[in-house]
């Protein structure tokens, strides 16, 4: 009885439009393309390789999604709270990029450049801030996803490091207007 179930099954599996042979294969490829360029892993010539951020940006992310929920603290570099400016030093700290400066501001982080006009993970995003200006920002994010706007930042007192989202309509007071981005491991 249990026989006929199975080929029962594998009958119906057949006739399913768009479930021919190699179906689930073809599926998990995918999946495991996808899930590579979410963690960089792709092969140099992959098509979504272009996409996927190198190692420096991949590590920054890595660190600010891991100080999800840390307290905003201002001039924190951590661990027990951050500031923009601080989450951002200590995610590019690793991989030697200092931006000029012990402690540096957005303003700082800015001016270490090289500006870029598309953003692409692991990318900051700065805006003027309520301590800034567009040629000297107070707040910074590290863009995590540019097709959905999507950042990771120490928005301001009250609010912990969270996801946020900029350049958008909906996005919280001040993050709707950025001044610009930059690509702090200047696209090496």
């Amino acid at each position: 009885m249990v026989h006929r179930r199975r080929r029962r099954y594998r009958r119906g599996y057949r006739r399913m439009p768009g479930a021919g042979r190699g179906g689930f294969a073809a599926s998990a490829v995918a999946v495991g393309i996808g899930l590579a360029a979410l963690a960089g892993h792709l092969p140099p010539g992959t098509a979504a390789a272009a996409s996927a951020p190198g190692k420096a940006p991949a590590a920054a992310i890595a660190f600010a999604r891991q100080q999800i929920g840390q307290p905003y603290l201002w001039g924190g570099t951590g661990p027990g709270g951050f500031d923009c400016s601080g989450l951002v030093m200590m995610a590019y700290r690793p991989a030697g990029i200092t931006f000029g400066s012990s402690r540096p501001t957005a303003a700082a982080e800015w001016a270490a450049g090289p500006q870029v006009s598309a953003p692409a993970p692991g990318d900051l995003v700065f805006f003027a801030g309520a301590d800034g200006t567009a040629s000297a920002p107070g707040h910074v994010g590290i863009v995590v996803d540019p097709a959905r706007h999507l950042m990771i930042d120490a928005y301001a007192s009250g609010f912990p490091v969270e996801y946020d989202t900029y350049g958008l309509t909906s996005s919280k007071p001040g993050l709707t207007d950025p001044v610009g981005f930059t690509q702090p491991w200047g696209g090496a």
